[in-house]
């Protein structure tokens, strides 16, 4: 009677969870076949225990469409808006990279450019076998640069996996990027650049820095020079310790547990850009034009095979099975999961931002977009 019982209570338990779930906060108005597509595609991604807040900006035949779900915060009915903010994590690495295509358009650096000509000291050891990092190596993620900097995967090794994303936030809060330049001389490139392409936070935090160099202004500067303003992005900004923008959405890991934003100085220029979809289409749609010879640059591969997946500047290429043209990139932070493809030649596009992130979101917000936007 008991094992019964427990049993009844178990399946009780599952039908009030489903049920709060199928009542999932949105503001899809159900008009159209677009808003039926993303209602039903959305909900399923939504019904997973560990989802928090998802928006989701479409640019289709050039029109735009917005829809939110879920909220904001844990125990809030706070429903996202087009306004609100994510941090993009690693979609941020774009904007440098696309930085990079205006200064080789504007002849300021080569591609093939040794990258030590523009660090303010020596490096002899950034090279393999006599061979240097170039410029492009750090935007096609074959810089045989280690992921991270400092290493810590020793300490990780042996702790708790649940306390990791603590530590690390504990570790970068401290760690300047005066650190990062004298860590830079321990580096030892551990294969010949250009022959692998690997993540790797270290190249695109170079790179941003590069930028700065090159164009002697503060990452934030160019950001707003070459971005927000011109774009009218009011809502994206880079994060820091005394910038946390008052619209941010909270983000969470799959436990539900309240993640830290990234906000470390050393990070900043390759993970901390944040911002909304309404600012991302606009940014979507600068890219769209590939008229533009500095969008048309930084979509060109560079390494690897468009057939299996190529590297431009940053972004990631691919064909479609009709041989139509897919330009994406994700990102993944402590608490937030990131998606944005986009295919020139159909002038559409989607960019999926959820608070919430654990091993499967992105992978899921990739198949999230593929069903609602194909071709």
């Amino acid at each position: 009677m008991k094992k019964n019982l427990t049993v009844l209570c178990l399946v009780l338990y599952t039908v009030i969870a489903v049920a709060q779930k199928s009542q999932i906060a949105t503001d899809n108005h159900l008009k159209t076949k677009l808003d039926s597509l993303v209602q039903n595609s959305s909900l399923a991604f939504m019904k997973e225990a560990s989802r928090v807040g998802l928006s989701i900006g479409i640019i289709k035949d050039g029109k735009q469409y917005f829809y939110n779900y879920g909220a904001t915060k844990i125990g809030t009915q706070n429903l996202p808006t087009n306004q609100t903010v994510y941090e993009l994590a690693s979609i941020s690495k774009t904007f440098s990279s696309t930085l990079l295509a205006k200064a080789v358009l504007e002849k300021k650096v080569k591609p093939t450019d040794d990258i030590r000509k523009y660090l303010k000291q020596d490096y002899p050891n950034l090279t393999y076998q006599g061979t240097p990092i170039t410029l492009l190596n750090l935007t096609n993620l074959t810089s045989a640069l280690p992921n991270w900097m400092p290493d810590s995967k020793e300490l990780f090794s042996k702790s708790n996996p649940d306390a990791i994303p603590f530590l690390l936030d504990s570790i970068h809060q401290k760690y300047s990027m005066n650190q990062f330049y004298a860590d830079l001389h321990t580096v030892k490139p551990d294969t010949l650049p250009g022959t692998i392409a690997r993540h790797c936070n270290t190249a695109a935090q170079l790179l941003g820095h590069i930028m700065e160099n090159v164009y002697g202004n503060e990452f934030e500067d160019l950001l707003k020079k070459q971005f927000i303003v011109p774009l009218k992005m009011k809502n994206t900004s880079l994060l820091s310790k005394s910038n946390i923008p008052s619209t941010m959405a909270v983000g969470y890991d799959g436990k539900g547990r309240q993640m830290p934003y990234i906000n470390w100085e050393d990070m900043q220029v390759a993970a901390s850009i944040a911002s909304s979809t309404s600012d991302m289409l606009k940014y979507m749609a600068y890219h769209l034009n590939e008229k533009n010879e500095i969008v048309k640059l930084s979509h060109q591969p560079t390494f690897g095979n468009v057939k299996d997946g190529a590297i431009a500047y940053n972004w990631k290429i691919n064909k479609t099975s009709k041989g139509i043209a897919r330009v994406s990139h994700t990102g993944g932070s402590l608490g937030f999961s990131t998606f944005i493809v986009f295919y020139p030649e159909q002038n559409s596009g989607i960019i999926l931002l959820s608070n919430e992130a654990d091993q499967g979101t992105q992978n899921e917000l990739i198949k999230l977009a593929d069903t609602i936007l194909t071709f």
